[in-house]
């Protein structure tokens, strides 16, 4: 599992490095990151090809961003915490 939690930390770095990092995030709502998760979801070719790892690389990546981002803007989604 270590292996693959590198591997996402790796993607984030080059997803902050790509898009502007924390600001560029924050710019951006929950929604937003859902679509780029469906996007990527809609790229994996419903479970084939070689890619799909890759893919679920960069969902795991977007996941962790939309996290971070919610827990800096400390947006409150219907929340009570």
């Amino acid at each position: 599992m270590e292996k693959i939690i590198e591997e996402i930390r790796a993607e984030r770095a080059a997803q902050d490095a790509q898009w502007g990092g924390p600001e560029h995030d924050d710019e951006h709502g929950m929604d937003d990151f859902g679509g780029y998760i469906l996007r990527q979801l809609n790229l994996c070719n419903d479970g084939r090809g070689p890619d799909v790892r890759e893919r679920f690389v960069k969902i795991a990546a977007l996941a962790v961003a939309a996290c971070e981002s919610y827990d800096r803007t400390l947006r409150d989604y219907g929340s009570d915490g």
